[in-house]
């Protein structure tokens, strides 16, 4: 069976689950990307050059489009997609795939489920999409005759969690339709070559950086922007009564508030707040694996959070607003505590129940390592197996 996934360009969270699939003797897979983007680019969120430092190339059959894309904000751009659509199309034409699999409802995929369509094949979605949000009247309405058109073209609907579930029912999507396999992550396994390298980059992180040595850790980490809130989770933190051993730590950095995090920082000179810039995915693992919680304060427009998920499998126990995406697995997994996101009071609170209670913060921590098996690459790659052995072809 030959499966193709369609993808706009290297997002760090697949590369594991691309790899585990081209293991899969069942399956002949392969991934298209829109754009093959440089391992240093620019990325406007973080509104700097930035590079996660791993090889998103290597260990499964790939194709691209347009090579040596150097910011990832033109990958979206309105002439991008018409270019993209062509190829697509033709590529689509002179490959012979039985399932194929579009990531996302961007133009270029819809052309690519309706010309699959025509040459009879399966076809699938994967979205990370949500219907959180306040929106007028004329976008709820021209929001759902988009998905709704769209999701006539897709045969089956793969789900990362509740939030995408009801995302994909909201727009007429029946129930028997869309298929649950969580995100999958990456992981230590997939960063690390052993134990003894993962342990190396930790001890250099921990002589280089002296503020974080015998203390607790809040971590957060990611882009500075509206959606994340670093300001709101700063005076959070400020007004919450913690003891002196607990610091937090703010690593990303860049977009719209980066500037007014470090003013603040260097105005006030905080003994318990530091920002340590920007961290590539090997150096992100070691900060989860130091913290204690992993916090999200996200605001609308947030997607999964895969920060949190990629945390889990660290000893680690989260905290999260109702407006990320995966807060509902947090609640049902029992892995952290999630807030009502316009109200920082009840973060503040959250800080202070979670960093004085040792024990739900320890069985947090237990339940994130038990959650972490559901979202490993090799999980979500057997389940993606199963379902494609089932179908008939």
């Amino acid at each position: 069976m030959k499966f193709l996934f369609v993808c706009t360009h290297q997002i760090q969270n697949l590369i594991p689950l691309f790899v585990e699939l081209e293991k899969k003797k069942e399956i002949n897979f392969k991934v298209i990307y829109w754009d093959k983007i440089d391992s240093k680019h620019f990325d406007p969120l973080f509104n700097q050059k930035i590079n996660f430092n791993f090889n998103s190339f290597k260990d499964y059959k790939y194709d691209f489009f347009f090579n040596n894309k150097k910011n990832t904000g033109d990958v979206s751009k309105i002439s991008n997609q018409i270019f993209i659509s062509f190829k697509l199309i033709k590529y689509l034409l002179n490959e012979k795939f039985d399932v194929i699999l579009v990531y996302g409802y961007y133009f270029p995929n819809f052309l690519a489920l309706l010309i699959a369509k025509i040459l009879g094949k399966k076809t699938v979605i994967r979205s990370v999409s949500y219907n959180l949000g306040k929106r007028s009247l004329i976008k709820r309405f021209v929001r759902s005759c988009y998905y709704k058109f769209i999701n006539l073209f897709i045969d089956e609907f793969w789900s990362i969690g509740s939030l995408n579930t009801n995302f994909y029912m909201n727009f007429g999507v029946k129930n028997d339709k869309i298929k649950l396999i969580p995100s999958s992550q990456i992981n230590k396994k997939f960063l690390f070559k052993n134990d003894e390298d993962f342990n190396h980059l930790k001890k250099d992180i921990i002589n280089n950086n002296d503020e974080l040595k015998n203390k607790k850790i809040i971590l957060f980490p990611g882009k500075f922007g509206k959606q994340k809130r670093p300001i709101f989770l700063i005076e959070a933190f400020l007004e919450s009564e913690v003891t002196n051993d607990w610091i937090l730590v703010l690593v990303g950095g860049g977009g719209f508030y980066h500037n007014q995090v470090l003013e603040f920082i260097n105005k006030n000179k905080p003994k318990n707040i530091f920002y340590l810039g920007f961290k590539d995915l090997r150096e992100i693992s070691i900060f989860y694996d130091l913290s204690e919680i992993v916090v999200l304060p996200s605001d609308y427009g947030e997607t999964n959070g895969n920060i949190l998920l990629e945390a889990s499998q660290f000893n680690c126990s989260l905290i999260a607003s109702d407006r990320v995406g995966a807060h509902p697995e947090i609640i049902s997994n029992n892995t952290g505590l999630v807030f009502n996101a316009p109200n920082k009071k009840e973060l503040t609170k959250k800080i202070e129940l979670l960093t004085n209670d040792n024990n739900l913060r320890e069985q947090f921590k237990i339940n994130n390592l038990k959650f972490s098996n559901k979202i490993q690459p090799l999980y979500a790659a057997n389940k993606i197996t199963e379902i494609l052995k089932k179908y008939e072809l």
